[in-house]
């Protein structure tokens, strides 16, 4: 049977009916298997990510800055959100009520298939912003055209398609409680061979294997290639770059690899347990980076959220306007402070 007729499309298609592949028998005995702690966990966990994200989404959004940096950042943050729903807020509420797909057949089935198809698309935005790194290192880079102002446009197009065609046309994950994690297989007492995705397995072996190298080509060139320093800046900034590609690169390769191990060969529980939470990282470590490691969307929140007067009182001083009126002590008129500067690597900063 093919992907399109295991699919949201079939079931949207056909008055949201399931396929008789993922029916659950009615003689079949449905345990609960409540999660009373690791539950919690990625529901609190996931609600705090989603808070600590929204506001440097927000800022994002509202910033006139268009480059191509700036759009990835943007539609990145908008997979990861959605990730965000089903990988830990969902994955928590159905883990403390220890119910698993055949308690709610169609609302796992639609919720599995659209974090399935945020994956997917989250995996091209990561190996787009690792291209983007090295162009910005390297003008010469071979695939820097795709950045150009009239070619990136039609990547990000295919961005949106391949999310759509991941959501809609694409076996989805389905929760089970007593490995609080997703899985392809509904475990209805069929062979679980006829649940496997291959366009899944190939987004998960092209993101491990491509991402991978350009990252570490990208530390390369910021460690060795580009020299000493020469001043402690340009050490933050070689440093910050480095952490923040590190940090993208292990979450989504570790969580790649894991889950097609899990697909095709028996995975203890603990193993299980970490590709969950790599999957939740690699979509909630983005925001941990902009807060601790990216100085321009720091400031650019602590600037949307807090008044002048609350900064000025406990001396948060966002931007060189603000802490020199603070030394002369002057008034300074607050500005709208552009998100982005035009060097393109700011971004990551």
């Amino acid at each position: 049977m093919s992907d399109m007729e295991m699919s949201v499309y079939y079931v949207i298609t056909h008055n949201f009916e399931l396929n008789d592949l993922y029916k659950c028998p009615q003689n079949m005995t449905i345990t609960r298997t409540p999660r009373p702690y690791i539950g919690p966990y990625f529901l609190i966990s996931g609600i705090v990510l989603i808070l600590i994200y929204l506001p440097c989404f927000i800022a994002m959004i509202t910033s006139k800055r268009r480059n191509p940096t700036y759009q990835l950042m943007i539609i990145l943050a908008i997979f990861d959100l959605i990730s965000l729903l089903v990988d830990s807020v969902e994955t928590g509420v159905l883990g403390i009520m220890g119910v698993s797909y055949c308690h709610y057949p169609l609302f796992i089935f639609m919720t599995g298939a659209f974090g399935n198809g945020s994956w997917m698309a989250a995996c091209v935005c990561c190996i787009l912003m690792a291209l983007d790194r090295c162009v910005e290192i390297n003008d010469r880079f071979p695939l820097a055209f795709i950045f150009h102002k009239k070619c990136f446009p039609f990547v990000m197009l295919v961005t949106v398609g391949y999310w759509i065609f991941g959501w809609l046309t694409t076996k989805p994950v389905l929760f089970r409680a007593e490995y609080i994690s997703w899985f392809f297989d509904p475990n209805v007492g069929k062979d679980p061979d006829l649940y496997h995705s291959i366009p899944h397995t190939i987004n998960n072996l092209i993101v491990a294997i491509i991402s991978t190298p350009l990252y570490i080509y990208l530390c390369y060139s910021l460690i060795c290639k580009s020299g000493y320093s020469i001043s402690m800046w340009q050490y933050k900034t070689k440093r910050q770059i480095v952490i923040q590609a590190v940090i993208l690169c292990t979450f989504h390769a570790v969580a790649a690899y894991i889950y097609e191990y899990m697909q095709y060969f028996y995975s203890p529980p603990w193993l299980i347990l970490i590709g969950q939470l790599a999957w939740q990282w690699s979509n909630g470590c983005v925001c941990i980076a902009y807060w601790t490691l990216n100085r321009t969307i720091r400031n650019s929140v602590v600037r949307m959220l807090l008044s002048k007067k609350i900064r000025k009182r406990f001396k948060l001083h966002i931007g060189i306007d603000e802490a020199i009126a603070e030394e002369r002590g002057e008034e300074v008129k607050t500005t709208n402070v552009e998100l982005f500067p035009s060097n393109k690597v700011a971004p990551f900063l």
